[in-house]
């Protein structure tokens, strides 16, 4: 077994942190060994989904109140998809297979706007609403 030296520095430098300073040295033998990787920013969603952005987040956000409301079933079996998000604003539209009723839409609507965001039918599509996850200001 090789014996470990201690009180030597390891091999190409000193590796103590407040030598190379940088976060992604401290504690590694070399400088610029990047660090391990931490996972999302945002962590993960539903499905095992990374949230790596606060679009992904937010997209999420949308569709766990979706999920939790029951309005998924109401768009069948593929329930809706959240797409968008560019200044905040989201489209959700349901499956094709069985459009929405309008009593299911606006239980939708009514969930989300209890989850503070804003929602309204898009002009000319039954099966899609626009939302909006922040205030315009």
């Amino acid at each position: 077994m090789a014996k470990i030296w201690r009180d030597r520095p390891a091999a190409g430098g000193d590796d103590r942190s407040a030598v190379h300073g940088a976060p992604h040295t401290t504690g590694s033998r070399s400088p610029g060994t990047p660090k391990p990787d931490e996972g999302p920013t945002y962590g993960w969603g539903s499905g095992g989904r990374p949230l790596w952005s606060e679009r992904d987040r937010d997209a999420e956000r949308i569709g766990a109140v979706l999920r939790r409301s029951g309005c998924a079933a109401t768009g069948g079996d593929d329930g809706f998809a959240v797409e968008g998000g560019h200044d905040g604003v989201f489209l959700v539209t349901f499956a094709e297979r069985r459009p929405p009723t309008a009593d299911g839409m606006a239980a939708c609507v009514r969930a989300l706007v209890r989850a503070g965001m804003s929602a309204e039918p898009q002009p000319g599509d039954a099966r899609t609403l626009r939302v909006r996850t922040r205030t315009v200001g």
